[in-house]
């Protein structure tokens, strides 16, 4: 696995920028021919993009619980595109897509679910490595520019728009869901929805930077409410290296787990994570392991 700045770098160049060997100059032409506008125009529309999406936000979302008005400020504008694609192009944290793309190959199937796909940088880092992709977002202008990326290369792409479709079930051997549940007023609702559309053993990435942030007021959720819900939810952690200082997400496996379990993990993760709780695991792997016939799912991993 690549794990050199240097040499992510030069793969996410490549990827992203193959004609140019500039990311966001490849980006910002993409955006001039997708929107019908000149080069120098979508140049700048880059300046003051952050400020003016959180101006948009703050416009037309008084409630961040209001469904209708968070979906609309999503599909308002273009601002979006803009924001993102800056970001895309200088913040060496995406590099974590081509890692994760390393790891996952190395396993078993070739299904990947782009949630929250934003500009399609990252479906376009899989598609490059054979796997088949699929983009969901909630942003007619997202969703739509970024397949219209992955299709003028000529790779088939299918889209999810989440405002309309539900997630397949079982679909999926790899989904990605980067920067998108601080945004989702229920996230862990959203994560059992995941789980539901990946296969048995299916790997799920997540970062979500759960903090109030002033420039980011559609970051809605200000506490990590996913992390110690993933066991109970049906996830095992898995570890997965990736470079140094980097933020990278955090890699989970979907499993089947009993309702027992369920509460188990529930209750451990969420109120027992301490001395007295590893004490009360212990003695429930203790009397799972006499009770259930060994070599069982549950026996191996129950309580870890």
């Amino acid at each position: 696995m690549t794990l050199n700045y240097a040499e992510l770098a030069a793969d996410w160049t490549r990827v992203i920028a193959p004609d140019t060997g500039d990311v966001r100059l490849a980006l910002l032409r993409d955006a001039a021919e997708f929107l019908g506008i000149t080069f120098d125009e979508a140049r700048s529309r880059i300046d003051g993009a952050r400020d003016r999406f959180r101006a948009e936000w703050e416009k037309t979302v008084a409630n961040p619980a209001d469904t209708a008005a968070v979906t609309r400020f999503y599909n308002q504008s273009d601002t979006e595109l803009f924001e993102l694609i800056e970001w895309h192009a200088v913040d060496p944290i995406h590099y974590r897509t081509l890692v994760l793309r390393d790891f996952a190959r190395a396993r078993p199937g070739r299904a990947y679910l782009d949630y929250g796909s934003g500009i399609g940088n990252d479906a376009l880092v899989f598609l490059d490595a054979g796997f088949e992709a699929t983009l969901a977002d909630i942003s007619d202008y997202l969703l739509a520019f970024a397949a219209w990326r992955c299709r003028r290369r000529g790779l088939s792409v299918g889209t999810i728009d989440l405002k309309r479709e539900e997630l397949p079930a079982q679909k999926f051997d790899v989904i990605a869901c980067f920067d998108v549940l601080e945004h989702i007023p229920e996230p862990a609702a959203t994560v059992r929805g995941l789980r539901r559309s990946l296969r048995d053993r299916g790997l799920l990435a997540i970062h979500a930077p759960f903090a109030k942030d002033p420039d980011r007021p559609m970051h809605v959720v200000h506490s990590d409410v996913i992390t110690p819900r993933m066991r109970s939810i049906g996830f095992q952690p898995i570890e997965c290296a990736f470079p140094e200082g980097m933020w990278a997400p955090r890699v989970w496996e979907r499993h089947e787990v009993t309702s027992l379990d369920r509460a188990g993990y529930f209750v451990y993760d969420n109120y027992l994570n301490n001395a007295f709780g590893a004490r009360l695991a212990t003695l429930y792997r203790r009397t799972l392991r006499r009770q259930r016939p060994v070599g069982t799912a549950a026996a191996r991993g129950a309580a870890r």
